[in-house]
């Protein structure tokens, strides 16, 4: 798949995996059990006193966006997830799950993060995941209900997989998918091909969320 001088790795395998066919991303239901979660809850919350601003202005960005990677206009507060969020998201009995519902093989790549957003404003904008990012597995761990369904919310552009970050934006929110995430619910997103964005929190919003990258191979069977 080619966009402008870019060029989308997809193997045929993952054009042929369920999580593809939805558009690249997939609610994952029944993934985390209650165990799991308040761990992955707890530490989240015990990470937050150490977790560090994350800003980036569009005033600061220069040269052409980078189609994958790169660096987003963002405003949040992230940490490093530890070793409940990597014991969870590595475990064999998870990943197969996680396998089985997408229909591909993912492999853990570390560094995991929290993400917290609860400043009015905070945001991700348009972007495609870095390399080591095919798959990213986004857990709800607080929100804040709000009237809107685009207000802060996960943005995705499932129709857009083959143009550029630029064409992406002129086609504009109206064209895209919000995919709203309840506490304790997971969303499978192939973040390295579909693009996305966290649209910006209104006034009272929260929305803290665990998020932990997969590279993925295409040597599991497709679920038909």
């Amino acid at each position: 798949m080619r966009v402008g001088d870019f060029v989308f790795d997809v193997p045929s395998g993952l054009i042929a995996s369920r999580l593809y066919a939805c558009g690249g991303v997939l609610p994952l239901h029944g993934l985390l059990d209650d165990a799991a979660f308040a761990a992955l809850e707890a530490e989240c919350a015990a990470a937050r006193a150490s977790a560090r601003r994350n800003v980036l202005a569009e005033s600061a960005l220069d040269g052409p966006v980078e189609e994958r990677g790169g660096s987003p206009c963002r405003a949040f507060t992230a940490a490093p997830g530890s070793v409940v969020q990597w014991s969870i998201f590595s475990a064999p009995a998870l990943v197969a799950a996680v396998e089985e519902q997408c229909g591909l093989s993912a492999t853990p790549t570390g560094g995991g993060t929290y993400s917290y957003y609860e400043q009015d404003g905070d945001y991700l904008a348009l972007h495609r995941d870095i390399a080591q990012c095919d798959l990213t597995l986004i857990t709800c761990l607080d929100i804040t209900p709000t009237a809107g369904r685009d207000d802060g919310a996960l943005v995705v552009y499932t129709r857009h997989l083959g143009l550029s970050l630029a064409e992406v934006a002129r086609a504009g929110r109206a064209s895209a998918t919000a995919m709203p995430i309840d506490r304790g619910n997971t969303i499978a997103l192939l973040g390295g091909i579909v693009p996305h964005e966290v649209t910006a929190m209104p006034p009272g919003q929260r929305r803290i969320v665990s998020v932990m990258c997969y590279r993925v191979s295409i040597d599991h069977a497709p679920l038909s």
